[in-house]
């Protein structure tokens, strides 16, 4: 009924222009644009401050002399031009992607974005994008837990990453973000990243990280096992601390650990962790290699007494 009125309205307000319309068609214009005007509704999120949007569409209009209408049929067909049809245009320039969101929990996951680029989300992490990337910008979120980034590059489209109030900034790299409730950490592989966090910025490249202290970001040089995209790459480990390995287990895995003695932690070990290694081919290997008799049960790393 509505699309009907508009066909009329349509016809009614071009014989109107002309001075052709009758007294009766006056009147059932005016109607007509009642009818359509209080019918019209404004989406505020995906069109806009209707006001803003309407002074800045006057401000273009080049005014010449019409015909003069009957006022209030003036009234409403301003009604009519500046929301029935500015609604229509503005709701297709403005309408936002569809948002997707991938949630792991025990098992580590990927997501490719419509850019090609590559996440891999580690058990227990949340990442939101959107279905396509539009605008200048390619943004996504991280909400929470672990991830490493592929991303491709694209000079003209900076990726950013939303991790709490840290803001990763990158035109084409790999890099890892480590996100927690009260602190979050970026570890750079490859390419150069731009970090951002309140008041302060920090440029890192590979071999260097940065992490929110407080109220600071603060640059350091990056963790041996944060070197690597172990979700893809075969790690060579040389001289690494066993507190090291089962942090990287954590991310990787989700597993957690009941090692609390600092003697044990500070061990120092040379090892190998294939992209495809299990939990168990991992301690297999510690074991071997300190006799500590770990054990791995219900996604907890514990050592058995002897």
């Amino acid at each position: 009924m509505l699309s009907e009125s508009k066909s009329i309205l349509k016809k009614l307000l071009a014989k109107s222009i002309r001075n052709k319309t009758s007294a009766s068609e006056d009147k059932l214009l005016q109607n007509l644009l009642k009818k359509v005007y209080h019918k019209t509704s404004w989406d505020e999120k995906t069109m806009g401050d209707k006001h803003k949007i309407k002074n800045e569409i006057r401000s273009k209009i080049d005014l010449k002399p019409v015909k003069v209408l009957n006022l209030s049929v003036i009234k409403y067909a301003a009604a009519i031009i500046s929301i029935v049809t500015l609604a229509f245009l503005f709701h297709h320039r403005n309408s936002t992607p569809k948002m997707l969101v991938t949630t792991t929990e025990r098992v580590l996951d990927s997501v490719l974005l419509q850019d090609g680029s590559l996440v891999y989300l580690a058990p227990n992490s949340s990442l939101e994008y959107p279905e396509t990337f539009k605008g200048k910008e390619r943004n996504v979120k991280l909400l929470k837990g672990n991830a490493f980034f592929e991303v491709t590059k694209d000079p003209k489209h900076p990726f950013i990453i939303h991790s709490g109030q840290v803001k990763t900034k990158v035109l084409g790299t790999s890099f890892h973000i480590r996100l927690a409730e009260k602190s979050c950490r970026v570890s750079v592989v490859t390419g150069k990243v731009e970090v951002n966090y309140k008041n302060s910025t920090e440029n890192l490249i590979p071999g260097e990280e940065a992490h929110t202290n407080g109220k600071l970001l603060k640059k350091e040089t990056t963790p041996a096992i944060m070197a690597y995209n172990w979700y893809t790459q075969d790690v060579s480990l040389k001289e690494v601390k066993l507190r090291e390995v089962l942090h990287l287990m954590h991310l990787k895995y989700g597993v957690t650990n009941t090692i609390n003695s600092s003697k044990i932690n500070d061990l120092k070990l040379t090892l190998f962790i294939g992209k495809k290694a299990a939990v168990e081919e991992i301690l297999k290997q510690i074991n071997y290699i300190t006799n500590l008799n770990l054990s791995y049960e219900n996604e907890i790393i514990t050592q058995d007494s002897k």
